[in-house]
């Protein structure tokens, strides 16, 4: 790794030590920090445009877009984008809600609301140098965690100290950053495909064996559904009630300050944020205290069941639970199946598979909060096999399963370990610990 010849104490804690030619300055001092506006109310048609000239940024349209904003749902009408900020193609902003702190260059022209932060008169600086900046997420330190938990406005923006070669040096660094980043880039998409790829195999890997069977010479016939198609002439078909039962947390209030207690103090209450491929991550649950424990109407959890998620975004997700640690119940997103009556890894696979999720689809409601009622899961309709198929089954499908979840896994840690690099490799550039020529 190339250095500079000489370094100096920046006195930024984020910064450390820079060349020794390099000046550290706030960022105010290069550019006035301005937001967004938004015209009210925000959903009148009357300020928007399906061929306006000027495209409406919202959050989810940087959350989406990497380095350039090319492209949102919606233009704003003449009056829409006279009543907000507009941005031009090159210009830079920096989300200061829903995902905090992200940086975007825009490719087209559009206009931002106050979910926005941007620099109308940036002076002597690489745009993209200053991206870079903010995408090693750095700046943010002490300010808050990078993502949603961050607090930033126009104020601590504005007075964030960044390192400032010269304007030469600064183009050098963004060329050679765009080279390698894109280099980083084209490996970590080769890997998120190859999970994707992974993951595919392993659905139809599950929905064979779970409509199929086993044997591929099996006399097959309709199963007169749609979704499940032919199965083998010996299964039945039947509805989830028929072969377990189906538990929420009917009437519960939800959880106030006093409900939730420390580590040690009470049972681990199961929620879908801890919903990990299949299983639970238990270290990451919460406690609820034993009083709410035992007095409320909670579902008390055991190996073996089921976990289904009835409402929130994650609906339809499943897991089952294995290995429990301690005493736990639900999270009121969550219903439970007990009392299975087939081999429970069995019905896992089925619940995970397009055979269920096909339903899942066809029955949620809720604009706002997607839900599913019991009722309607206890009518999904399934294919049962004979009970030694489904033990020869779920044995086959958990080894196999294990062996595409292994791979998946490890490409996950290339993905994590190239980003981490990324993330290295951007603040040793533009903080000057590393020399480009």
């Amino acid at each position: 790794m190339k250095q500079y010849d000489s370094y100096k104490d920046s006195g930024v804690e984020w910064i450390g030590e820079v060349p020794s030619h390099w000046e550290v300055r706030k960022i105010k001092t290069f550019s006035p920090v301005k937001r967004g506006a938004s015209p009210r109310p925000i959903d009148d048609p009357k300020y928007f445009d399906e061929n306006g000239e000027f495209s409406w940024v919202r959050i989810a349209d940087v959350s989406a877009s990497d380095k350039y904003l090319t492209t949102t749902t919606q233009k704003l009408s003449n009056l829409g984008s006279s009543l907000s900020v507009k941005r031009y193609p090159g210009d830079i902003f920096i989300s200061i809600a829903g995902t905090v702190g992200k940086p975007i260059i825009s490719s087209i022209k559009c206009c931002i609301h106050d979910g926005f932060v941007y620099f109308p008169y940036l002076k002597n600086m690489n745009t993209e140098f200053l991206y870079y900046i903010f995408m090693s997420g750095q700046p943010y330190l002490g300010l808050g965690k990078l993502g949603t938990q961050l607090n930033l406005n126009t104020e601590t923006i504005g007075n964030i100290y960044i390192p400032y070669p010269s304007v030469e040096v600064q183009n050098l660094i963004v060329s050679y950053l765009n080279k390698k980043c894109s280099e980083i880039d084209n490996v970590i998409s080769a890997q998120q495909k190859r999970i994707a790829l992974l993951q595919e195999l392993k659905q139809s890997v599950i929905t064979h064996a779970v409509t199929k069977g086993l044997n591929p010479n099996v006399e097959m016939k309709d199963s007169g559904v749609e979704w499940i198609g032919k199965v083998p002439k010996h299964w039945e078909i039947c509805k989830l009630k028929h072969v377990s039962s189906l538990y929420g947390r009917i009437g519960f209030r939800g959880y106030n300050q006093t409900d939730l207690v420390s580590e040690g103090e009470g049972a681990i209450t199961l929620s879908p944020s801890n919903m990990q491929n299949g299983t639970m991550d238990y270290n990451k649950c919460s406690f609820l205290s034993w009083k709410k424990y035992y007095e409320s109407p909670e579902i008390m959890i055991k190996d073996g069941d089921i976990l289904f998620v009835k409402t929130g975004s994650t609906y339809g997700k499943t897991s089952l639970v294995n290995k429990l640690p301690m005493e736990a119940t639900i999270n009121p997103q969550i219903v439970v199946f007990k009392d299975i009556k087939v081999n429970n890894h069995f019905l896992y696979y089925l619940l995970t598979n397009d055979i269920v999720q096909m339903q899942v689809s066809l029955t949620v409601s809720g604009s706002t909060i997607p839900t599913l009622s019991q009722d309607n899961i206890l009518n999904y309709v399934i294919p049962i096999a004979p009970k030694n198929e489904q033990d020869e089954i779920a044995n086959y499908l958990d080894k196999k399963c294990e062996s595409i979840d292994s791979s998946i896994s490890k490409a996950q840690h290339q993905v994590e370990l190239l980003q981490e690099y990324k993330q290295s490799l951007i603040t040793e550039v533009v903080t000057g610990k590393r020399k480009v020529s």
